[in-house]
């Protein structure tokens, strides 16, 4: 009987009514904002579970410069995978537990939208937990 439990980290989805109060306010057709529409009636999160990531994360951030954006960090063992779903583009990145604010940085790669596919995208960083 140990002291220290080891549990399962609390998948964490934040920012929703955020993104419900925005969709209300905008009728443009952006694959941002079909993102939006997936979080806000929870396919996102559904779409998410079917992987088998250890945790899960997203929340809603927004600022002056960057607006609204959508942010998906999930883990696997020890390797961290995160995506910024910004309005004109996305970017993700990928880092093992425990490594220099640097290393994540210099592994930031930016997309345009053009031809996205949650499904493809979710696939192909799924294959760097192998």
């Amino acid at each position: 009987m140990g002291i220290f439990k080891k549990t399962k980290p609390k998948n964490v989805f934040s920012g929703k009514n955020k993104v419900i109060k925005y969709l209300s306010k905008t009728n443009r057709k952006t694959t941002q904002n079909d993102l939006f529409k997936l979080y806000a009636n929870g396919t996102l999160e559904e779409i998410l579970n079917k992987y088998s990531f250890d945790m899960i994360e997203v929340y809603v951030g927004g600022n002056h410069r960057l607006g609204l954006y959508l942010q998906i960090n999930i883990r696997k063992g020890n390797v961290n995978i995160g995506i910024d779903f910004l309005s004109d583009n996305y970017e993700t990145y990928s880092y093992l537990a425990g490594c220099r604010p640097d290393d994540v940085g210099n592994s930031v790669v930016r997309y345009d939208y053009k031809d996205f596919d949650l499904d493809v995208l979710l696939k192909e960083l799924g294959s760097k937990f192998s």
